[in-house]
Formats: structure tokens, C-alpha cells, sequence
């Protein structure tokens, strides 16, 4: 058993942080050893000095959502391709010019 231990509180704005690691209790995992991989990742992020880009923060919430069986987004990020822009064609102009 555990021989150090910590009690933390969450305010109301974390609830959904709160039921995120609720569900992965209620689904065998372990809590505390997940808390002390994020921590410790966290720490030797300040140590190397190194950053998380905004598609390895993408990947690890899609792994993770995969490993607990939560609702995923429709597609990977890494088959998420840049947003395109919206473009009128000749057509919908002439229909638009058409109508007013």
C-alpha cells in the first residue's frame, strides 16, 4: 500500500478533469500512478527545457480517450487536415446576383 498520501480538492471549473479520473478509477485503473506520469512528464519537461506541441497534446487525448473507450472525434489528429476555405464559385454568384 501507498505509504505516502496526498488529498486534493477540485473546483468547479475541473469537474470534467474530476470525472475524467473518476471514470478511469471506475474502470480498474490506477489513479495515483497516472497522476505521477503526468507530474513527473511534467518535470522533466521543465528540466530538458522542451515543449508539447498542440498535435502531441491532440495525440495523447485521442490515445487516451481510445484506451477508455470515450467518445472520440470523428477523425485522428493525424488525419485531421487544415481547415479549407470557403470559395464562391461563378455559379453561386450568378445565383446570388440573381436573387437581389
Amino acid at each position: 500500500m501507498a505509504k505516502h498520501k496526498i488529498s486534493i480538492s477540485f473546483k468547479r471549473k475541473y469537474h470534467d478533469v474530476y470525472a475524467y479520473l473518476n471514470h478511469l478509477k471506475e474502470n480498474n485503473e490506477n489513479v495515483s500512478d497516472y497522476i505521477c506520469k503526468l507530474v513527473q512528464a511534467d518535470m522533466n519537461k521543465e528540466q530538458t527545457g522542451t515543449t508539447v506541441s498542440q498535435y502531441e497534446i491532440e495525440k495523447m487525448i485521442y490515445e487516451a480517450l481510445l484506451k477508455t473507450n470515450q467518445a472520440t472525434p470523428l477523425s485522428s489528429p493525424q488525419q485531421q487536415e487544415p481547415p479549407k476555405k470557403d470559395k464562391l464559385t461563378n455559379e453561386d454568384l450568378d445565383l446570388l446576383n440573381n436573387l437581389f
